[in-house]
C-alpha cells in the first residue's frame, strides 16, 4: 500500500506542484491550505507524513500545528516535515531546527526545495517511521 503524505501549505503552486512530484513517486497524496483543516485531514486519513508550511493564515501558524500534533493521540506517531521560506522572508541570521517542545518537528526544509532533495528528505523521514 502507497504511504500516505499531507502537503499542508496556502501556497497553491507550491502544493500541487510536489503533490505532481510526489504521486508520480508512488505516493498517495492529500493537501490542505490551512493549519486548521490539516489538522482535521490528518486526524480523518491519518498520513504517514505531513509537510507543513509555517507562514499561512498568521506567520506562526504551521508552528502552532507542530506543537499540536503530539498532543493528539491519534496523531503523535506521524512524521512532519516543516516547510518554510521564514528564513529568507524575515532575514533572519540563521535557520530553525526541530526542538522536542518547541518545535517537534522531524526536520525543517528551506524553501524553495530542488524536487530532488524534497523526495530525498520524504524518503528518509518514512524510511525511519
Amino acid at each position: 500500500m502507497a504511504k500516505k503524505i499531507l502537503i499542508v501549505d496556502d501556497d497553491e503552486c507550491f502544493a500541487e506542484s510536489n503533490k505532481d512530484l510526489l504521486e508520480a513517486c508512488g505516493y498517495e497524496v492529500l493537501m490542505a491550505s490551512d493549519g486548521r483543516s490539516g489538522l482535521e485531514m490528518a486526524r480523518q486519513h491519518r498520513p504517514d507524513l505531513m509537510l507543513l508550511d509555517v507562514m499561512m493564515a498568521t506567520d506562526t501558524e504551521g508552528f502552532e500545528v507542530a506543537r499540536r500534533i503530539p498532543e493528539s493521540p491519534e496523531l503523535k506517531g506521524m512524521k512532519v516535515l516543516l516547510v518554510t521560506g521564514m528564513t529568507k522572508a524575515m532575514h533572519l541570521p540563521s535557520g530553525i531546527e526541530p526542538d522536542q517542545t518547541w518545535l517537534p518537528v522531524d526536520r525543517v526544509l528551506e524553501k524553495p526545495i530542488a524536487p530532488s532533495r524534497l523526495i530525498a528528505e520524504v524518503q528518509k523521514a518514512l524510511a525511519d517511521a
